[in-house]
């Protein structure tokens, strides 16, 4: 039974991980969600549980679940 294997070396898989798995934890913040460090935490073991494929399921989950982001009210100047 032929598969497909996607390898990545170590040293390239972790920073790449750990960036991905920050820049969920700052959005997440960024837009009041409670749980951020579990995204971020999901996403950094995704990354490696199947390799990639599971940091992509992840990424589009959290794009569903995400909080919108607020609009800036801006003042409108007096004339």
């Amino acid at each position: 039974m032929a598969g497909v294997h996607i390898v990545i070396p170590w040293f390239l898989a972790i920073p790449l991980a750990v960036i991905c798995a920050v820049w969920i934890y700052r959005d997440a913040k960024d837009r009041g969600m409670e749980t951020a460090d579990m995204w971020a935490v999901g996403m950094f073991l995704a990354f490696f549980i199947p390799p990639i494929i599971g940091a992509i399921i992840v990424y589009a989950f959290y794009l569903r679940k995400r909080k919108p982001r607020r609009g800036h009210p801006y003042a409108v100047p007096g004339e």
